[in-house]
């Protein structure tokens, strides 16, 4: 239990001027998602608590709302124990995000900038970089950035915290399917064209490869949960 726990302590940052049960929430969230804690390890709430030099009460609140989300489960007799994320999670979040990213590509035609555009070029030929030198730490961070470009690009105010909702789990899926060199290579080449069809507002061609690009993700993260 040591490693897992010390990583949540040391993640945990209650200097932050948001409410407590917010902060340990997000940082129980993050470390459940990553699978930093092992499936079916009970989260004793006192010893959290301790850890963080807290009262128990923020750290209950949090684990009411994973449970809530279908992260963690109370156990009889037990306690509250950590879950896994199943195959049908894995299909349910990437549907979401297929829904999303149509609209985003739908929208980002006609308001990407031209500034936008060369910022997501230089994020794909960095991609193609990294994976010349099969640098998958800064490709994953590349890959997040890529998206949040094209987001933006949207213009639409209230995605963000859409997207931040999911973005744990994103971070996790994205982690485990690029891995592989193949999908890894192929990815970009499809971000290459999502970018190619909003600049030539293709849309058609756009939500084609949108669902060509999450699908084969989703076969290979599948495969690994």
């Amino acid at each position: 239990m040591t490693n897992w726990l010390d990583e949540f302590v040391n993640n945990t940052d209650l200097t932050q001027n948001r409410p407590i049960r917010e902060v340990v929430y997000e940082s129980l969230k993050n470390v459940l998602i990553s699978g930093t804690i092992p499936v079916g390890e009970r989260i004793i709430e006192k010893e959290y608590a301790s850890r963080l030099n807290i009262s128990r009460t923020p750290v209950r609140d949090a684990l009411k709302q994973l449970e809530a989300e279908n992260l963690v489960e109370y156990i009889p007799r037990v306690g509250v124990v950590t879950k896994s994320i199943t195959k049908d999670n894995v299909f349910e979040i990437y549907k979401i995000r297929e829904a999303l990213e149509i609209l985003i590509l739908e929208t980002a035609i006609t308001n990407i900038t031209d500034e936008e555009i060369v910022l997501i070029n230089k994020n794909i030929l960095e991609s193609q970089r990294m994976h010349e030198e099969d640098n998958v730490d800064e490709i994953v961070k590349l890959f997040e950035e890529f998206n949040w470009l094209i987001y933006k690009s949207s213009k639409m105010q209230i995605l963000p915290s859409l997207i931040a909702n999911l973005n744990s789990y994103l971070q996790r899926f994205r982690t485990i399917s690029i891995q592989d060199k193949t999908r890894r290579i192929e990815a970009i080449n499809e971000h290459a064209l999502i970018l190619e069809c909003i600049v030539n507002k293709d849309r058609d061609l756009g939500i084609e490869t949108i669902k060509k690009h999450l699908n084969v993700s989703i076969n290979v993260v599948s495969k690994k949960i």
